[in-house]
């Protein structure tokens, strides 16, 4: 689709996601084993793009090496794609599509979030904003809580006529628009942060350089100046993994299938068991599906891994362990008899014999000691890993 280019914006800190977002930039965080960031390249190459730009910051040299690694290095990820990550230091959402500006030369232009777990049909949502011929399209999806968020108009058309961060504050505004027959008032609705614009945008975007944040900048700033934003409603699976809980669902739901087509890495074996190779295996194991086992998985024996656990590359589990709805990373080490439920476990972490973990969230590097029982807790490197706080030198 060579009318389009793809800007997906990969700045974010992350520091909702602590500790899981110690060592890695946010986009590069894995679901399933498979970086986020990843998701969003093939979501944009499914619908037909081939020209991606990646606007990173914060721990930016780390994707440009996971992009080496993982994509220019593989001519089999590539294809026909054009994929480039520019060194630009950008200010806020908006300011990354500006700083970018020289690289684009398309009649339309796609921004797409770098840490979103989505099977958003996108190119329904490409089509759909130039049948509209409107000059941005917002992507929606209504949700079961919305007291959190603010109001949308819309009319029969859906076209936007206003949406409201406070609505309780814009009460008098919102009745008077109201009159109007063809209009509907939406509380139900959220951004889901995927955006189409005409490629007029860049000049605005040039002019106005007071305006940095799509949300609360950018698409006011065209609605107070007349110009046609559309929205995108249909129900689709989305997911903001902005915290450790969310991110423990956006695993159990590509497990489940419930982001499909958007599956976890490598295969489908035996109804709902995703693996690259077979985990070696001692006696007496059992693998509960759904599940994921990444690469040179080693599991001792009388192990189980109950349904919706996730064990990346180079785990190795001990003798008579339980994993249960749990995301283990990469090398991470268990000892024997541990219970692992509910817990996210980074990189590099030892965990010695006879330990439990029940909701726990378990930094990059760390060590838990044998025989410790932990619950609901956030574990760092250096700070409380023994299970006690330590002075930092």
């Amino acid at each position: 689709m060579e009318k389009w280019t793809g800007v997906i914006l990969a700045g974010g800190i992350g520091s909702r996601l602590f500790p899981l977002t110690q060592d890695v930039p946010k986009p590069l965080v894995h679901v399933c084993g498979k970086a986020m960031l990843d998701y969003a390249i093939d979501h944009l190459r499914y619908a037909g793009i081939k020209k991606i730009i990646i606007v990173v910051k914060h721990l930016g040299d780390k994707i440009r090496e996971h992009m080496e690694k993982n994509w220019f290095n593989n001519p089999t990820n590539m294809g026909d794609l054009k994929i480039q990550v520019p060194k630009v230091d950008s200010r806020d959402t908006a300011d990354a599509l500006r700083k970018v500006d020289d690289l684009i030369d398309t009649d339309f232009i796609l921004v797409s979030m770098g840490d979103i777990v989505t099977n958003l049909h996108l190119k329904r949502f490409l089509d759909y904003h130039v049948e509209k011929k409107g000059f941005a399209t917002i992507s929606m999806k209504t949700i079961d809580e919305p007291t959190q968020y603010g109001v949308v108009v819309l009319d029969s058309d859906k076209k936007i006529h206003t949406f409201l961060e406070k609505p309780d504050s814009q009460e008098l505004y919102v009745s008077s628009i109201m009159q109007r027959s063809d209009l509907f008032q939406h509380t139900n609705l959220i951004n889901t942060g995927i955006y189409a614009f005409n490629k007029e945008i860049l000049s605005i975007l040039r002019k106005e350089n007071q305006l940095m944040d799509f949300g609360k900048h950018v698409f006011r700033f065209l609605l107070e100046n007349k110009y046609s934003i559309y929205g995108f409603v249909e129900n689709y699976y989305w997911m903001d993994v902005g915290q450790a809980k969310p991110y423990l669902w956006a695993n159990w739901d590509l497990l489940r299938k419930y982001g499909w087509p958007v599956t976890p890495r490598g295969s489908e074996h035996d109804g709902g068991l995703w693996y690259d190779a077979a985990p070696a295996q001692g006696n007496g194991c059992k693998i509960d599906k759904p599940g994921f086992i990444g690469k040179t998985v080693t599991l001792g024996k009388n192990v189980h891994v109950q349904a919706l656990s996730v064990l990346e590359d180079g785990v190795v589990i001990g003798d008579n362990c339980v994993i249960d709805k749990s995301v283990l990373w990469e090398d991470v080490k268990v000892g024997s008899n541990c219970n692992i439920a509910e817990s996210i476990i980074c990189n590099g972490t030892t965990i010695m014999d006879n330990v439990q973990l029940v909701e726990c969230v378990v930094g990059p590097g760390c060590t838990i000691p044998s025989n410790s029982v932990r619950k609901y807790e956030k574990i760092v490197r250096g700070e409380n890993e023994a299970g006690k706080k330590v002075k930092k030198s």
